[in-house]
């Protein structure tokens, strides 16, 4: 069965491009917010919620734009996670975009309650 694809967006307001990044591409600023542990090995990473690893893929990157992952217990389906900070031309406020996918509409809103709470943590560190 196909998983449902999602997308959310969170305003960040005038946050400084290179510092949002810092907080979505970096080990330590992912431990900040979205994670209690991340490692990675090249493109292989391990992030740990409660003593319970997952392991991904990182399958893209811009600098200063995004970072697309994808779940590697997910086998060969399309899916994957992707945080990308996009830019307002006319007001230059920065929003947070995330994509992701659920099994069911049922885990499409537990995944969505799981990234407001983790960019409501994000906020905090930001300080908005």
């Amino acid at each position: 069965m196909p998983r449902i694809k999602f997308v959310l967006e969170y305003d960040f307001q005038k946050v400084p491009i290179s510092l949002l990044w810092q907080f979505i591409s970096t080990n330590s600023g992912l431990e900040r917010w979205y994670a209690d542990e991340v490692l990675n090995q090249g493109k292989d990473y391990t992030i740990v919620w409660n003593d319970e690893p997952q392991e991904a893929k990182l399958l893209a990157s811009r600098q200063d734009s995004y970072m697309r992952f994808h779940w590697k217990n997910d086998g060969d389906e399309p899916t994957f996670f992707e945080m990308r900070i996009l830019v307002s031309e006319l007001t230059h406020g920065r929003t947070l975009q995330i994509t992701d996918f659920g099994a069911d509409e049922a885990e499409v809103e537990e995944f969505t309650d799981l990234w407001n709470h983790s960019v409501d943590q994000l906020k905090r560190n930001l300080g908005i």
